[in-house]
């Protein structure tokens, strides 16, 4: 194969720009790029702030109660979004909550989990529930199983880390969210609410959701993350 060698490129037209080539090759995935007076170079492309982690779908049975996400990479990223459709698979009318899970990958039930939520009803009403409790936060009220039941999932997670003011952590395992679901019966329910877990700790890695009183069923998600 023949091989061109020149050190400058320029376009035909009448006075155009003439860029100077770099003199070695770059590492691999950089991209060239011009200093604005004809001179190329090879740089690396800036990582996104706002990076897609991880996606599944599953359909029938997950096996478990919880669908988790352990040992996420809380001191790139500081806030996690969760967003996707998710279903009880063996129970009706389950109200699907979340948990924190710690650094060893245990569901985090210490601390005082404080949450409110506003439910929109299809009637035009609407419902506020609040709560406090040592294991979980309520994400909705009832969900149903059955065909086209279930739930959209729109949930921001932070996590407090040992960078953070200290006044700040006890209020940085946090979460807001926002939720579309069927109950049983198939009528339509909207909410929107936030919670976190009142406890100064900050090695929590992960989180939970999960449908009370029975295990996880379909799902379609992807899960992004937030740089610092």
């Amino acid at each position: 194969m023949s091989t061109i060698k020149t050190n400058q490129l320029a376009h035909t037209a009448n006075g155009a720009s003439v860029y100077t080539l770099p003199t070695a090759d770059g590492s691999a995935g950089q991209v060239l790029k011009t200093d604005g007076s004809g001179n190329l170079s090879w740089t690396t492309v800036a990582a996104p702030d706002y990076v897609k982690i991880s996606k599944a779908t599953s359909t029938g049975s997950h096996g478990s109660q919880y669908l988790s996400f352990e040992n996420l990479d809380i001191t790139t990223y500081k806030f996690f979004d969760l967003i996707g459709y998710f279903k009880p698979h063996d129970v009706d009318a389950a109200v699907f909550r979340f948990r924190y899970r710690n650094n060893s990958n245990s569901l985090v039930d210490s601390s005082v989990y404080s949450y409110a939520y506003n439910e929109k009803k299809h009637s035009n009403t609407s419902n506020c529930v609040t709560g406090e409790d040592t294991d979980k936060i309520d994400l909705t009220g009832s969900v149903g199983y059955a065909a086209y039941e279930g739930v959209y999932l729109n949930l921001r997670v932070s996590f407090a880390d040992s960078s953070d003011p200290t006044n700040a952590t006890a209020l940085l395992n946090s979460l807001t969210w926002q939720a579309t679901y069927r109950e049983q019966g198939n009528d339509g329910r909207h909410t929107t609410g936030e919670g976190h877990a009142f406890t100064a700790n900050n090695a929590f890695s992960g989180f939970s959701i999960y449908p009370h009183g029975g295990n996880m069923g379909d799902f379609s998600y992807c899960l992004y993350g937030m740089k610092r």
